[in-house]
């Protein structure tokens, strides 16, 4: 385990990856992709192969990962050093047991379902919902268990969501919770006999550090500050059909946010895209950034990644970040960033509370003016900051400790029962 705020290096070929004699264990990655425009995805999906990979490694086998989720316009799957390929998802595909995703399942000693991080919810648009429902039945048809990664559970606010969740967790084999509220749900649901609590597996996506990082004077300058604006909030004009309700005025706070670092002497601003989908306008952080870099051209902006531990590695050399994209913000405290994560759903507060990281901003609940004050009070003590990131990633870590114990349990008896 890395100490806490400091990088991870990408994990070696092992010599059962090396060897090809290895027997191959074949581990289904459900709503995992490294082709997904939103790097949050791809996040979650390097550092969930990696952590399957090892429990892997220990059980003796070598680890050849089908990823299955919605293909976008990129390919980073050489970030996953193991062998790996992609099936797509969706409806048609379902429907049709004869399907290469249907034989792709069939083939799987064991899936790992991690719902996209936050998709195990009707919060979003419900055709997204009942594809993740019926994903999970599908998931059934491989060989071995099906295990929910850490994610985040609900809300559902419907009773039609919530009988369809229990339904599809009673499939699984065991379920893990990333937050506290998660896995209140679940206790609430009659699940807890099925789950334990940990955190996000984007804790362990590798990254490298900056090398002057700590030798910076964070109270005199020069500072980087780094902002992640999301589109899905700033052009509300264009989305249609989740439940997302902000009682801020978002575009608003962004300029009021960005005047106010542009003001500071002893700073230079940053705009983060994390989200990076050119044929979507509503979710196109990129886009978005380049509109914003235009109003304000002394602002440096980041440049487009190829990758998501590319972008971790950008951020991990920033010094105050803000964000609306969890994933980044989660790149940000597990590289020992400072972080005021601009959050708009239940995600937010449940994971960072977990860690006893009490910066989060609530977009649904607090005002522009309550938001900019917190942003100005983590200004004020960046270096109080920094070490209470640091701190929560050591939290995260521990957390994180719980899981891989499991997978080394279970990979072990999934190896055991393939010989």
């Amino acid at each position: 385990m890395p100490e806490p705020g400091k990088g991870r290096s990408m994990p070696p070929l092992s010599s059962q990856d090396q060897n090809s004699d290895a027997r191959p264990l074949h581990v289904g990655l459900l709503w995992h992709s490294c082709l997904s425009e939103n790097l949050g995805v791809g996040a979650l999906s390097v550092a969930n192969a990696n952590l399957i990979a090892e429990a892997a490694h220990k059980s003796g086998r070598r680890p050849v990962f089908h990823l299955m989720g919605v293909r976008g316009a990129f390919d980073y799957s050489h970030e996953i050093v193991y062998e790996n390929r992609f099936e797509n998802i969706g409806y048609k595909a379902l429907a049709n047991p004869f399907s290469s995703l249907h034989r792709t399942l069939a083939q799987c000693d064991v899936v790992f379902d991690i719902g996209g991080g936050d998709s195990f919810s009707d919060i979003y648009a419900p055709r997204r919902f009942w594809l993740i429902i019926g994903s999970k039945v599908a998931a059934r048809r491989s060989k071995g268990p099906l295990i929910l990664s850490p994610q985040t559970i609900g809300p559902f606010h419907t009773a039609a969501a919530r009988h369809a969740a229990v339904g599809v967790m009673n499939l699984s084999d065991m379920v893990f919770a990333r937050d506290e509220a998660s896995y209140k749900v679940l206790e609430q649901l009659g699940m807890a006999h099925r789950s334990a609590l940990t955190t996000d597996v984007a804790f362990a996506l590798p990254f490298t550090p900056a090398p002057d990082k700590d030798q910076r004077d964070l109270a005199g300058g020069p500072i980087k500050i780094g902002l992640n604006v999301s589109a899905l909030l700033y052009r509300r004009d264009l989305a249609s059909g989740d439940r997302i309700r902000l009682t801020v005025d978002y575009p608003a706070l962004i300029d009021a946010l960005i005047d106010r670092i542009m003001r500071e002497p002893r700073a230079e601003l940053h705009l983060v895209p994390h989200v990076l989908a050119a044929a979507t306008p509503y979710e196109d952080d990129y886009a978005l950034a380049e509109e914003l870099k235009a109003r304000y051209p002394a602002a440096h902006l980041a440049p487009r990644f190829s990758g998501p531990s590319q972008a971790k590695s950008y951020i991990a050399g920033l010094d105050l970040f803000a964000g609306s994209r969890m994933h980044a913000t989660i790149a940000a405290i597990s590289s020992g960033t400072a972080v005021v994560p601009l959050g708009y759903s239940r995600k937010f507060s449940g994971l960072f509370d977990s860690l006893g990281y009490p910066w989060n901003a609530d977009l649904t609940s607090e005002s522009n003016a309550a938001v900019l004050e917190r942003f100005d009070s983590a200004l004020a003590d960046l270096a109080s900051l920094r070490a209470q990131a640091v701190a929560a990633n050591a939290e995260a870590q521990r957390r994180l400790g719980s899981y891989r114990a499991a997978l080394d349990r279970i990979i072990a008896e999934v190896a055991a029962r393939n010989v």
